[in-house]
């Protein structure tokens, strides 16, 4: 079942548009990745859905029940949606076991007593009831935090950057212990991000968002692979355009030579358009040739597993991922690795592939 539904959502602040038609679904149980730039309309769309902020038009919807439209808006408390934030929110004159225990107004001393108990031992926080914020990491307040929105039993989780302020170290960890934790629980979640590492890592499906809309939403392998423009592709990392000529249905002329693609294009022979290249699908060795200084190393910056190296042909540069240094200079060849092409047309726009 679908437990959020967002249809032609209109947000504006004054005379200020900042949600524009703005279109997206999540299923019960799916986490979703909202990554997209300041200023995009991430916090916007989460005041939107929270009750906080009425719609100039457009629904939302929280398991097929209309919670928000231009002549109806149901109270924040009313909606069921848990909320994460990006600095905890806890109450720090509060215990853990109060703090998780806040929202649950309508149960018995017991059953609070109860819900909190399976809470901390949900979060692996047993017998850390009785601390205050202060006497926890920030990996352990982040799980209070997740504690506290899971105990009403919200049917939609929302998380605003909530890994923004714990040590990088600690962060991978928690990634995958909290999105095991809502996955356990069967929860649905929108998780808005910077950061499209964490967003691969922590959710099913990631949302592109640009200027108030959707842009491509689909399987993270899908966005970054396969992405619908231009925009979407230099948000998901960096990349190379090349100049090129549609040759047939498998190949492309550029500079660097003809170059495969694993799919069908459809585009025609002919064609003019811009080749956008993964710098970890090219691959440059030694130039047996001492003399051809046509593709020459420029800058190599070692990234930990393996170096970000520009080499330039011409006039250009192009960024490679490549494992072993080599001296500025040095003259190389240059390869593609066999994949699905990615051809942008003269608007941005990506001209498709088959399959």
């Amino acid at each position: 079942m679908t437990a959020l539904d967002i249809s032609e959502l209109n947000c504006r602040y004054g005379d200020t548009d900042v949600l524009s038609g703005l279109n997206l679904k999540i299923e019960d149980g799916e986490i979703v990745c909202l990554l997209g730039r300041s200023g995009c309309g991430k916090t916007t769309l989460l005041k939107a859905i929270s009750g906080l902020l009425q719609p100039a038009s457009g629904d939302i919807s929280l398991h097929g029940q209309t919670v928000s439209s231009s002549t109806k808006t149901l109270p924040p408390e009313q909606r069921g949606i848990g909320m994460i934030f990006q600095d905890y929110a806890l109450f720090p004159h509060l215990t853990v076991a109060k703090n998780i225990a806040f929202g649950l107004k309508d149960l018995s001393r017991s059953d609070v007593e109860r819900r909190v108990d399976e809470m901390l031992e949900l979060v692996n926080l047993q017998g850390l009831g009785k601390r205050y914020p202060h006497e926890l990491s920030g990996g352990q307040q982040q799980r209070v935090a997740i504690a506290r929105a899971l105990a009403n039993n919200p049917s939609v989780l929302l998380l605003d950057e909530p890994f923004s302020n714990i040590d990088s170290q600690v962060r991978q960890r928690l990634v995958q212990e909290i999105r095991d934790i809502l996955k356990q629980q069967k929860v649905a979640a929108l998780f808005v991000t910077h950061n499209k590492d964490e967003g691969f890592a922590f959710a099913d499906s990631v949302a592109v968002m640009h200027k108030g809309q959707i842009l491509q939403h689909d399987r993270s392998f899908n966005v970054y692979n396969h992405p619908v423009n231009k925009f979407v592709a230099e948000l998901m990392g960096v990349g190379n355009l090349l100049d090129c000529q549609v040759i047939n249905k498998r190949q492309v002329s550029t500079a660097i030579g003809i170059i495969e693609s694993s799919a069908e294009l459809y585009a025609q022979p002919g064609e003019k358009a811009q080749l956008f290249v993964r710098p970890q699908m090219l691959q440059i060795k030694k130039s047996a040739d001492s003399v051809d200084k046509r593709i020459v190393i420029k800058n190599q910056q070692f990234m930990g597993q393996n170096l970000k190296t520009e080499v330039q042909f011409n006039k250009q540069v192009l960024v490679v991922e490549n494992s072993y240094p080599l001296p500025s200079e040095t003259a190389v060849d240059i390869s593609v690795l066999p994949h699905d092409l990615v051809l942008f047309d003269d608007s941005g726009c990506t001209i498709k592939i088959s399959g």
